[in-house]
Order: structure tokens, then sequence, then C-alpha cells
């Protein structure tokens, strides 16, 4: 009997296949799509008050009753990745009181019966001091300050909400902040986020403070840890629980900041921490930041926790260097770009040399004698972006960029024409994009170069200012004049998911 039925299944199954042949195809009616719209893709709420929102538009062609649920997570991954999904409502308008300020996503799901859609925008519950941009300052007596520009929302530019503020440092007055150095916003997925600002008083304080509200909540005295002051703030990084940043000792060496612990930790470096360098990768899932120090001699890096170096080349010693900005589809290695140049003779040999980001493989991918002067020392600050695979740099307080990506990444000399000049008397003291660290090579969010200046001869009005241009096109987009004291560093404060 099993083997009679196992040749009249195929026979059965053919000749009903057969039998269809010839007949004409159903035709399957569309599902009724659903349209959304009277939304913006950002949307701004204030923590603690209730967010209304009642211009949500819905064309549905179903006929039928339509099912919404509105829910919301933290940030997972590029938008619109989310976790720890919380649902919130069900009706077509919104009312809803988010208790905690920070950077979510916001879901709206919609059911008429045929088809669903998913619709998300991102959400920003701000308590004051949420985004913008920090200027780190001290005046003439070594008094510090941190002036906040505000990234204002819609609703707030309508109302005239304050933008500026010269020192927010006057929420901590149990504190004297004196001789600040550098100011650092940190913030990975899935940790705790924060200010770190270094100085060089009397007692090496450096200080964390809470990213939205801007209190101290924890003070550490270098000189106490280690007799040491510190001063450039570099990270962060994540391993396991871990969670760091690094800073520049006066001394030259290298010391990490668990966030974790508030503990600070010296690590010995194949050369000396002189000078240092944030490094910005992005791959299509994720960026991260890397930590480079390097001396004349050297460079060290920190690659997966271990501590790397590269030596300058037998009688070169190394100018500046910088991490290549991987940008969607651009390149296929996170790399840095290093200058070296002889020591002895005239005229000078430079080598531009390539390295993983692990400073193994060095290429020497550029070679040339310096007929003129190049534009670019050891204190010049460099940043890079998405955009391109241009480094931007300050020297003699004039905006160059350097083609280090480029069929021919020769560095800028005496002659070459600046991207950007600024108004007689601007002394640049420090630049940075505004770049959100962890997003992906997806998602170009560094297209603005922010330049905290100087003018010491500046009269009725503070001596420091903020001027705001376009990476994509060099033009000015603001500027703010006189708005506080003498600069030390300038930080793009991102919004941050706790």
């Amino acid at each position: 009997m099993k083997q009679l039925a196992k040749y009249l299944l195929p026979l059965c199954c053919g000749i009903a296949l057969a039998s269809c042949y010839g007949l004409d195809k159903e035709e399957y009616r569309e599902l009724a799509p659903i349209t959304v719209s009277g939304l913006d893709r950002t949307i701004y709420a204030k923590a603690t008050e209730t967010l209304h929102l009642d211009k949500l538009r819905v064309e549905s062609e179903s006929g039928q009753d339509l099912v919404y649920e509105w829910s919301y997570g933290k940030p997972a991954g590029d938008f619109p990745g989310m976790v720890d999904t919380t649902f919130i409502s069900s009706s077509p308008t919104l009312d809803y009181t988010f208790d905690k300020a920070g950077s979510y996503v916001l879901r709206l799901r919609i059911d008429n019966g045929e088809s669903i859609g998913f619709h998300y925008y991102d959400l920003r519950v701000q308590a004051g001091f949420d985004e913008g941009f920090l200027i780190l300052c001290n005046d003439d007596e070594g008094a510090g300050s941190l002036a906040f520009v505000k990234k204002r929302s819609p609703q707030e530019e309508a109302e005239g909400a304050q933008e500026i503020w010269d020192n927010l440092l006057t929420i901590n007055p149990e504190y004297d902040f004196r001789s600040l150095r550098d100011v650092y916003v940190f913030s990975s997925p899935g940790y705790a986020s924060g200010i770190l600002i270094s100085s060089g008083d009397d007692e090496g304080s450096i200080y964390r403070l809470d990213p939205v509200t801007l209190s101290v909540t924890y003070r550490m005295k270098g000189m106490d840890e280690y007799g040491v002051r510190t001063g450039e703030i570099l990270g962060e990084r994540t391993s396991g629980t871990a969670h760091w940043a690094y800073l520049i000792g006066d001394d030259e060496r290298a010391y990490r900041y668990e966030f974790s612990t508030d503990m600070l930790i010296v690590r010995e470096t194949p050369f000396p921490a002189r000078y240092g360098r944030q490094g910005l990768f992005a791959s299509k899932t994720a960026g991260v930041r890397d930590i480079l120090m390097f001396s004349e001699a050297g460079i060290t890096g920190f690659p997966n926790s271990r501590i790397a170096g590269y030596a300058a080349p037998d009688g070169y010693e190394f100018i500046n260097m910088a991490a290549g900005r991987i940008g969607a589809g651009q390149y296929d290695a996170s790399k840095y770009y290093c200058i070296a140049r002889t020591i002895e003779g005239a005229p000078k040999t430079v080598k531009i040399i390539s390295t993983s980001s692990s400073l193994s493989s060095p290429t020497e991918i550029k070679t040339y004698d310096e007929v003129q002067p190049m534009l670019m020392n050891a204190n010049t600050r460099i940043v890079t972006t998405k955009l391109n695979g241009n480094a931007y740099y300050d020297y003699d307080n004039k905006i160059y960029h350097w083609a280090m990506t480029g069929v021919d990444p020769v560095v800028p000399a005496e002659g070459a024409k600046p991207d950007i000049t600024l108004p007689d008397g601007e002394q640049i003291m420090d630049i940075c994009t505004n770049a959100v660290p962890s997003t992906s090579s997806a998602v170009v969010d560094d297209d603005q170069l922010l330049i905290a200046t100087y003018n010491p001869t500046a009269t009725g009005r503070k001596p420091g200012s903020l001027y705001v241009y376009s990476l994509k096109t060099m033009e000015k987009v603001k500027e703010y004049v006189g708005i506080c004291e003498k600069p030390v560093a300038v930080a793009y404060k991102f919004p941050t998911s706790n």
C-alpha cells in the first residue's frame, strides 16, 4: 500500500497542476495604503512638561477604523533603531509627559485593517542645555567659565527663548573653577553620559558634569593622585563594561579616566604624549572615537585597549597627523595619515605616511622636497569630516584643508590660499565639528566647523567669539561675537541618550 501511495501522490499532483493550466490569473486587490503627514521629522519636548501633538494627518482608503499605537525608546545604532520600547498612547493625538531629558526615537504604528504603517521621529526631550556649543574660557586673572550657545527648537526660536549663556559654571557656586584647559562630551550607547573638564589649577582638578543640568557630579584632584595636572582630553572607548577617556598630563604621560569608578590610571606609552588627536571613524553600522598621542619621535595609539607605537623614520620627525573619518562607500579601511619631515638639511624632505588604525602596515604614499615652508606644525588643530577626505586645520589664524586622501596629498605651503579668513584681530583658539561620534557612515552629521576666537584688542565687549561655517560651502553660517572670555576649547554638545 505504501508503495502504491508513493507513485499515486506525484501523479495526482501533476493532474492538479495540469488542470490549472490556462486559467486566467486572479486579480488581487491592492491593500489600502496609509499616508501620514503633518509632523516634523524632529520633535522637541521639554522634560516634565506635557508634549501635545495634534497636527497628525492620516489618509486611508480602507473604510475601516484606524488603530494607533505610540511608543518610544532609546536610540540603538542608526535611526530609527530603538531599544527599551515603552508604549505611551493609542490616540491619534499624543499627550504625554517625559520625565527624563535625552534623545529618543518616537514610533507611530497605524493599522487600517489591511495595511500596517510604521513612522519614526527623532524625539529630543530637552531640559535646558541638551544640544549646542560649549566654549571653555579663562579671563585675565585665570577665573574659568563655560559659555553655551543653545541649538533652539523652532518653538523656542519663535518664542525668542534664550540662546546664549556666558557662564554656566555659576550653576556650581561651591567650586572655584580656575585655569581651565579642555572640555569633552562623552556618551556611548549603553553607558553613562556627561562632560569632562580638565584644569591646571593648584590641585589639578578634573570635573565631571551632568550632561543635562551641568552640575558637578565628581571632582578629582590629579595632584593628589599622581602629582600631575592634565590638559587635552581624548576618547572615548568601551570594552565590556569598561568606559573611559584619556587625558594628556603635563609630564607627557597618558592618563586613563575610568567613568565607572571616576579613577585616574597612568598608562606607559612608547613615546611621549606631547600632542593629542581625536580620531573619528565610521563603519556602515556605527562610529567610534580613537585616541592618538604623538611627539616628534613617534605616535602612540590604543587599539582594542592595547598600546601600540610607530616610530618616525630615521632622520625624520613627525609634524602632525590626522585620522581619516570614513564616509559611506568612500574608503574600505580606517587609516591614520602622518606628516614626517627631515630634521636636518635643506631643502627638507616630507613624507606622507598612512597606517592602519592599529598603527600597523605603514605605507609611504608621497615623498617630496619642501620648496616652500609648509603651513603646518605640531600645534595645528586638525578635524575631519564624512563629507570628504580632507583634513581641515588652523594655521596663522586662518583655516586650510589638507587633501590627505587625494591623489596628491601635499601639505599646503606658503602662498596657499586659505579656505577661511576671519576678521582682523581674531585669533583662533580651538576648532571642532558638529559630529555625533556614534553615528555610522550612512549618517553625515558633521557638516559644520566651529571656530572659537580671541581678540585681545576688542573694546566694549568680551574678547571671545564663536564662528560657525559650513563644511560643504565654507561659507559662514552664523557668528556670535563677544559672547565669552578668552576661549581655550570648543566642543559640540550633542544630544545624549541617557
